[in-house]
C-alpha cells in the first residue's frame, strides 16, 4: 500500500482523533484561562488553585501534540489540497501561534505564579499584565482555530484571515490590559 493510500484510509479516524484533541485542548485552555481571572480575584493563588491550572496546562499540552499527530495524518492524506488552502494556513499559523503563546505561559509566567505575590507585587506587575494578554491571545486563538476548521469554505485570502485575527488579538489583548488594571491597580 502507497503512504497516500495510508493516509487516505485513516482519514476517518484520524479526524475523531483530530476532533478529539482539539476538544480537550481548547476545553482545557478555555476552562484555565476562566478559573485563572477567578482564582486570581482573592490576588492569591493556593495549592490547590495552583494544582489544577498545573493540570489544565498539562491537559493543553498532550492535546496539542494529539492534534499535531492527527493533523499531520489528514495533511499527508492530501497533501495537495491542504497547501493551496488559505483557511488551512492560517489555521497552521495560528496554531503556531498558540504554541509560542503557551510556551511563553510556561517558561516564563508560569515561574512567576508560584510566586505567593503574584497578583500584589508591583514588580510583577508586567509578568501579569502579559499573563492577561496570553489569556487573552489563547481564547482567541483556540476560538479562530476551531472556527476555521469547522467551516467548510471560506472564501477569503491567507492575508485576510490572519489580519481579522490579528485584529481580533489586538482588541482583545486591549481588553485584557485594561482589566489587569482594574483588577490590580
Amino acid at each position: 500500500m502507497e503512504i497516500l493510500e495510508f493516509f487516505q484510509t485513516i482519514k476517518v479516524p484520524a479526524t475523531v482523533a483530530h476532533v478529539i484533541g482539539v476538544v480537550f485542548g481548547m476545553g482545557g485552555a478555555l476552562v484555565s484561562d476562566i478559573l485563572f481571572s477567578f482564582f486570581s480575584k482573592d490576588k492569591k493563588l493556593n495549592k490547590t488553585e495552583l494544582a489544577t491550572l498545573s493540570i489544565l496546562s498539562k491537559t493543553v499540552l498532550y492535546s496539542l501534540i494529539f492534534i499535531a499527530l492527527s493533523g499531520l495524518a489528514l495533511f499527508l492524506g492530501d497533501i495537495e489540497k491542504y497547501l493551496s488552502s488559505a483557511k488551512f494556513l492560517a489555521k497552521m499559523s495560528i496554531l503556531l501561534a498558540l504554541l509560542i503563546n503557551g510556551f511563553v505561559l510556561n517558561k516564563y509566567i508560569w515561574p512567576h505564579l508560584l510566586n505567593r505575590n503574584f497578583f500584589t507585587l508591583k514588580k510583577e506587575r508586567n509578568i501579569r499584565r502579559l499573563a492577561f494578554v496570553c489569556g487573552a491571545i489563547s481564547v482567541v486563538s483556540w476560538l479562530s482555530v476551531c472556527g476555521l476548521g469547522i467551516l467548510e469554505t471560506l472564501d477569503m485570502s491567507y492575508g485576510l484571515i490572519i489580519s481579522v485575527y490579528l485584529a481580533i488579538i489586538l482588541f482583545s489583548a486591549i481588553v485584557a490590559l485594561a482589566v489587569e488594571r482594574k483588577e490590580f491597580n
